[in-house]
């Protein structure tokens, strides 16, 4: 169902790929905390802080098709809602059931407060309905939600 190994080394390789874009993100306007930023293109993060969110939002999606090889491929950039306190943050896909259907682990540096990269899920039992991202880190027995967005995997 999930190749962690496969999806582990492909969110290493885009969070330090986009490092750039986070560095311009760590600005990013208050209206945006707790948002994630989706489509299925790779995202243009603006390096001007001028119209920031509203270029950012243009490029919003929250349906989803299958790409050429049957996955879903969802490029993003999370506005975290308080600075990560953590090294090391998740990155899931759940679905309606609540069902983690990928998931990821991402090397994080404390205090950062977004985070561009990618998620690729390989199939859903439950197309067309909603599923949820999320970006969270581990503390305790539950996780605290960074940021969060609704899907619709078609």
């Amino acid at each position: 169902m999930i190749r962690v190994a496969q999806w582990l080394a492909l969110a290493v390789f885009f969070a330090f790929a986009f490092s750039a874009a986070e560095a311009a993100a760590q600005g990013f306007p208050a209206s945006l905390k707790g948002q994630i930023i989706a489509n299925a293109k790779p995202i243009d993060v603006p390096t001007a802080q001028k119209n920031f969110g509203a270029v950012l939002k243009k490029q919003d999606r929250k349906n989803f098709k299958k790409d050429e090889e049957g996955k879903y491929t969802i490029h993003f950039v999370a506005f975290f809602s308080k600075p990560a306190p953590v090294d090391t943050i998740g990155v899931v896909v759940l679905d309606e059931k609540k069902e983690a259907i990928a998931v990821a682990e991402v090397p994080n540096q404390k205090g950062q407060v977004s985070l561009s990269s990618m998620i690729v899920v390989e199939s859903t039992e439950t197309p067309k309905k909603k599923h949820v991202l999320q970006v969270f880190y581990a503390s305790g027995k539950k996780p605290v939600v960074l940021a969060k967005k609704e899907l619709i995997l078609k």
